[in-house]
């Protein structure tokens, strides 16, 4: 079937979907073929006529209905469709029906999905069939994980190329910051995935057990990880690990480069990672672990999971809603992420063998930042976005098969796509011995 469509967003009457639509229609050139999708033409057709004229002026979206219960309208849309951004959760429940209509029809794919469950469970299961179908099945392109993932890598490439230094450890610090006093606010849709996700932790924890990945290599002496809450002078606030997709997705990206050799040309040598939140008061403190430990209990049952979903904003005291966040707290709320990272120098290196280094602190380091807008609603359209024009612009330079953003996009020039649209990628500290 002709690809007939650029573009298509599915889940585009969600409310992430409205803000990946905008994004589009606001960064896209006018050539554009876009499509929004989901299972109700009634809805589609509302969200596109409710679009002011300064956004359809240059693009008129068409309309496509498909259904995740229906296999062959996801089939059309994706056989239409070059690329397609999902953005319809939870991910567990209605993700994998677009990955394999994807995978069968050759179109390329990018989602906003933070559930390891998930996408750990589709590079197992499509892998192999997306290279035969010579797609790219790219998870995890919102917030979760592109600013982590893409600043592993572009911080251990600032140490080779700055100071020719073997990597060896990086600790990442994830900061919110609230500017104004409207606070922070998410969407139920995102605090749905979230419980979910948290819910299926066991079937997680069964799956890595039958995926038979390779363990990580250490390099240097073994990284230290504090799993208490506690004070850090270098970030300046308490923390706790950081309880996110991230750390998994790190993981996945140097544990797929180990075990496809193919993809080893696109990830940089492995490091061992480290990632926390920051959390600036010790009041605020207090509240996170009170409400994180009730949430942790709960999610682990389907009576408390249910408990949580209907009293979203008790649960959360107040952060998270049906409503979601006001324009204020999206305009007033930003993030940053900085690493922490050291590594060997070339002459370090040329004095010792790789094991003797397991013993001998590294002599370099290097600390880097990737900062940006509002995380959920604001920044996560932007990288989703920039992800799916980096595939259909530059796919000579992404590998086929289920990846990460980091094996996916590390030799295009994504980073610099994203520098251009706010989210900031550089060096704060230069390497020291």
């Amino acid at each position: 079937m002709e690809k007939t469509i650029d573009i298509t967003i599915f889940g585009a009457t969600g409310f992430t979907g409205k803000f990946i639509l905008t994004e589009v229609l606001r960064t896209a050139p006018s050539s554009l073929r876009l499509a929004v999708a989901g299972r109700s033409k009634a809805r589609l057709e509302a969200l596109v006529a409710s679009l002011p004229t300064t956004l359809t002026a240059k693009i008129q979206p068409s309309i496509v209905v498909a259904d995740v219960h229906d296999e062959e309208s996801m089939r059309v849309m994706c056989a239409a469709s070059r690329t397609l951004i999902a953005a319809a959760g939870p991910f567990r429940f209605l993700g994998e029906a677009a990955v394999a209509a994807c995978v069968s029809e050759s179109c390329h794919y990018v989602d906003i999905t933070g559930e390891p469950e998930f996408f750990e469970s589709m590079a197992i299961k499509y892998h192999a069939k997306a290279k035969e179908s010579q797609v790219a099945i790219v998870n995890v392109c919102g917030f979760d994980s592109i600013p982590c993932d893409l600043g592993v890598l572009y911080t251990k490439q600032q140490l080779q190329t700055t100071y020719n230094a073997l990597p060896s450890s990086i600790e990442m610090f994830f900061k919110l910051h609230v500017a104004g006093t409207a606070g922070f606010a998410a969407h139920y849709a995102t605090f749905e995935s979230a419980v979910h996700g948290f819910g299926s932790s066991a079937l997680l924890r069964q799956l890595r057990r039958t995926a038979n990945r390779p363990q990580v290599p250490r390099v240097g002496p073994r990284l230290a990880v504090n799993p208490k809450p506690h004070w850090v002078h270098k970030v300046a606030a308490y923390t706790i690990p950081f309880f996110f997709a991230d750390p998994s997705v790190v993981r996945l990206s140097q544990q797929m480069t180990l075990q496809d050799k193919e993809l080893e040309q696109y990830q940089s040598p492995p490091v061992q990672f480290a990632a926390y939140i920051c959390i600036p008061s010790f009041s605020t403190l207090a509240l996170t672990i009170a409400a994180s430990t009730v949430f942790g209990l709960l999610a682990k049952c389907e009576f408390g999971r249910k408990l949580l979903l209907k009293h979203p904003r008790f649960f959360t005291l107040g952060l998270f809603s049906h409503q979601g966040p006001s324009d204020q707290q999206l305009a007033e709320t930003s993030f940053s992420e900085t690493f922490f990272a050291k590594g060997y120098s070339a002459e370090l290196q040329a004095k010792h063998k790789s094991e003797e280094l397991l013993m001998i602190e590294p002599d370099v380091s290097i600390v880097t930042s990737v900062s940006g807008p509002e995380p959920g609603y604001v920044a996560t359209p932007k990288l989703v976005v920039q992800a799916c024009y980096t595939l259909l612009h530059q796919k000579d330079l992404v590998p086929n098969g289920v990846l990460t953003p980091a094996v996916a996009f590390a030799r295009t020039d994504l980073i610099k796509r994203l520098q251009e649209q706010g989210i900031v990628f550089t060096t704060v500290h230069q390497p020291t011995k």
